[in-house]
């Protein structure tokens, strides 16, 4: 199975070197192997962001956060 900390890493690497389109398709590929990890949403926002696509980065934002705020609460069901 291939991690998906891995593309977050090199996505994260790429938003430092200034390639946001390197960026966000690794973050996407991230969420794909995982669909309900957060940070691969929070990411992409980034990265869109950084693309000038400031409303689909909010977008994006916000579903990172919708998706970190339920897995808190299974957390904290446990």
């Amino acid at each position: 199975m291939v991690s998906p900390t891995i593309f977050a890493w090199r996505s994260l690497s790429y938003l430092m070197s200034d390639k946001p389109q390197e960026a966000i398709n690794d973050a996407m590929q991230a969420q794909v192997v995982s669909p309900l990890w957060h940070i691969a949403c929070y990411l992409q926002a980034v990265a869109l962001s950084a693309l000038g696509m400031d409303s689909e980065a909010e977008a994006t934002l916000k579903e990172g956060s919708l998706l970190e705020s339920k897995r808190s609460k299974a957390a904290g069901q446990k």
